[in-house]
């Protein structure tokens, strides 16, 4: 699996080791928003017996990246749209790295944690 660095994997872990593992779209959004450490300072409190309070959060300045990853958090968990294939798709909005966490969030959407080889002894 890829993490963006080894504080990301951990964060990601200790996030969802009290969290259903089989929802998808949970597993994905935690994924994103424990990819940037300032971002999951500000939202990890709002992952609730096993659901996101989007709804809930007032957003404070974040990275540009914090917001692209947060965005797509809520689009993979909500619903929501909004990012376009076409913002995802412009290097200038979104650098690669994040481009690939978004990748490996949505095969986290689609097929679970398993489908990104990702195994917690």
């Amino acid at each position: 699996m890829r993490f963006r660095n080894e504080k990301h994997r951990l964060a990601f872990e200790a996030a969802i080791s009290k969290l259903d593992r089989k929802n998808n779209a949970l597993m994905s959004a935690v994924y994103l928003l424990t990819a940037d450490r300032a971002l999951w300072n500000q939202t990890g409190r709002y992952v609730v017996r096993n659901g996101i309070a989007f709804e809930s959060f007032k957003g404070s300045s974040c990275t540009p990246n914090g917001y692209t990853l947060f965005c797509c958090a809520k689009d993979l968990y909500s619903g929501t749209k909004h990012l376009t294939i076409a913002d995802l798709a412009d290097t200038e909005l979104v650098q690669p790295g994040i481009f690939e966490l978004v990748c490996s969030a949505m095969a986290i959407r689609r097929f679970g944690l398993g489908a990104i080889g990702y195994k917690k002894d």
